[in-house]
């Protein structure tokens, strides 16, 4: 199966009180390149987001983010349990050595500076990676769906012109004889005009006959055209990593239609070959997005 370079994909996580989100969208490029926004916790798995997306993308620039969200009224902080435990224990003798009515509850200490401490960011990082990875796992899935579904869209556009050209071939092997013949026909003619009263030499005009048909024959360019498209359509069918194989090939299609209509005089056959260039042109657009 062929896979258009084009794609999106979305996937999400949970990670306690953090919700992960990634997000994938690739587009055309020559070979593959990342362009990967993610927070700074979360910066030295880089490279890892990378070889993770190459398992599943061969080519194309992919755009990846990734973004990690808080539930409301939730922070990345905890309970520092021995800032606690002191103030408490102050507060305690504070209150018996000066005599202090009341009662020290949670809601009291919970309400003093201190007690509260950001989580670290190795320890942040520690518990996002995991489900940064499963949500990226799922983006790329996604993506890669995305990415077969256009292929398939490009591999029938792309059968349907090349079936096309395998028809004009098709016309222009059958019109080849005689469009030979009547090449031979209006030389004679004019050489017959020119020499007038004389008789042609025969011998002569053999000579004439064989250099014009063999300045003309394209033989060969049609066996080699021929050729071009069974590997093209092998090449399809078999999927994978095609575009570069087939945008040699479509290379070669197009000279071998261009030789053919130099060498040849027959106007139905040039215009043949024209329609050959602009078909193998239609398909070269659409290669040009596939993996």
């Amino acid at each position: 199966m062929v896979c258009s370079m084009t794609g999106y994909g979305r996937g999400e996580a949970k990670a306690g009180r953090k919700h992960v989100e990634v997000e994938v969208r690739t587009v055309n490029h020559r070979f593959i390149d990342f362009s990967i926004r993610m927070p700074r916790a979360l910066g030295i798995h880089e490279k890892d987001v990378e070889k993770i997306a190459k398992r599943k993308l061969k080519r194309g620039h992919i755009y990846i983010t990734v973004t990690v969200g808080t539930q409301e009224n939730s922070e990345d902080r905890v309970i520092n349990r021995d800032n606690l435990r002191r103030a408490y224990e102050e507060l305690t003798n504070l209150a018996q050595d000066e005599g202090i009515p009341g009662t020290i509850d949670i809601n009291t200490v919970l309400s003093l500076p201190d007690v509260f401490a950001n989580v670290p960011e190795e320890k942040q990082n520690e518990e996002l990676w995991p489900k940064v990875q499963r949500a990226l796992s799922s983006a790329l899935s996604s993506c890669v769906r995305m990415r077969r579904a256009e292929g398939h869209e490009l591999f029938k556009d792309i059968r349907k012109r090349l079936l096309a050209i395998g028809k004009i071939a098709a016309g222009i092997e059958k019109r080849a004889p005689r469009a030979l013949d009547r090449a031979l026909s209006k030389t004679r003619k004019r050489i017959e005009a020119l020499v007038r009263d004389s008789e042609i030499d025969e011998s002569r005009w053999g000579i004439e006959a064989a250099i014009l048909a063999e300045r003309t024959d394209f033989s060969e360019e049609l066996v080699r055209l021929k050729s071009h498209l069974q590997q093209f359509g092998r090449i399809l069918k078999k999927g994978g990593e095609v575009s570069k194989k087939l945008t040699f090939l479509l290379q070669e299609i197009h000279r071998e239609a261009t030789t053919m209509g130099n060498k040849s005089s027959d106007s139905v056959i040039i215009r043949h070959c024209l329609a050959i260039k602009e078909e193998a042109e239609k398909i070269r657009e659409q290669v040009q997005n596939l993996e």
